[in-house]
């Protein structure tokens, strides 16, 4: 990886107007909390109870590299978004674009407080195992050779209030970076399962939050802005279009050459949770901590907690 760890990018889109139209013309969002994996993921969205579903909402435009809805090749597709992933991983380096989601967010008195995505490795990847353990993974720094190098290009639309976005490019104690709003087609481009990042509250001072969004609910477009539906298909809520903050978010997997494009097209050197464990064994000794080898690494509570507390995350304070 190059010694760039996070780029500016502007412009971000050749023509921003149809991205806003594309989005606008998509539908339904649902709400974020419904793609969190478990409790720990969760505590991104606001360190508010589980049950509780702040007004933000997600589609998928694109899924490993299928696209999902029509028209989303438009950012699937952009050239400055690879460009950009050169510019952190190096000239060199492979770019297969393979996920676009869109994220609308509504007016909230709290943050989405500083987090890293969820990473992946070679054979091991939330579509299979546990967030809880890839966290862990990425966390201890054992599996860097195996983790997939994802590069994210982060865009906006919103001209309000509130909604900074902050990002660490070099570690939770190295300096802090935002971006604010009126954003003027840029985005930021980065390593995000590896750069700490979040959103300031969102809102014009007394702005009013949506309440009474679960897991039902759903947001679809209305008059001059988005409705928010029950699960009955009831309004009981609308975001105005000058108080929906709209985040693009394009993800790449990234390799650094032929010769590793060629592993992971192969299935070449891959992890295994067996392997996984013989790694965690083999540092935890020589850490001098005496531990059994788990039968069932995931569900051994002993083994979990122990693997949390020696490789914690350390996320960064949003002041």
């Amino acid at each position: 990886m190059s010694a760039t760890t996070a780029t500016r990018l502007s412009p971000a889109f050749a023509d921003p107007a149809a991205v806003v139209e594309l989005i606008r013309g998509a539908g339904p969002f649902w709400p974020l909390t419904n793609y969190a994996g478990n409790d720990a993921e969760m505590a991104a969205l606001g360190s508010r109870p589980p049950q509780f579903s702040p007004p933000w909402f997600r589609q998928d435009f694109v899924r490993e590299g299928t696209v999902a809805v029509d028209g989303a090749e438009l950012i699937l597709d952009n050239p400055h978004f690879r460009s950009a992933a050169r510019a952190v991983y190096g000239t060199d380096a492979i770019v297969r674009p393979s996920h676009v989601y869109v994220n609308i967010m509504g007016p909230t008195p709290f943050p989405f407080i500083p987090h890293l995505d969820v990473p992946a490795f070679r054979g091991f990847t939330r579509a299979d195992h546990p967030i809880w353990l890839l966290k862990v993974m990425a966390n201890s720094g054992l599996f860097e050779p195996w983790r997939t190098k994802i590069a994210t290009a982060v865009s906006w639309f919103y001209d309000g209030i509130g909604g900074d976005f902050h990002y660490w490019p070099d570690g939770a104690d190295g300096p802090h970076m935002m971006e604010s709003p009126p954003f003027r087609n840029v985005s930021i481009v980065a390593d995000n399962e590896n750069t700490f990042h979040g959103v300031s509250p969102l809102g014009a001072p007394g702005s009013k939050m949506a309440e009474g969004v679960d897991s039902h609910s759903r947001l679809v477009r209305g008059d001059g802005g988005w409705d928010i539906l029950s699960g009955e298909g009831s309004i009981i809520g609308h975001i105005a279009d000058d108080e929906a903050r709209i985040t693009v978010s394009w993800k790449a997997d990234v390799f650094l050459d032929a010769e590793e494009a060629r592993k992971v097209d192969e299935g070449v050197d891959t992890l295994d949770l067996d392997r996984i464990v013989d790694i965690f064994m083999a540092d935890l000794t020589a850490r001098g901590i005496d531990a059994a080898r788990p039968v069932d690494a995931i569900h051994d509570e002993a083994f979990v907690a122990l693997i949390a507390a020696t490789y914690p995350e350390h996320p960064p304070k949003m002041n």
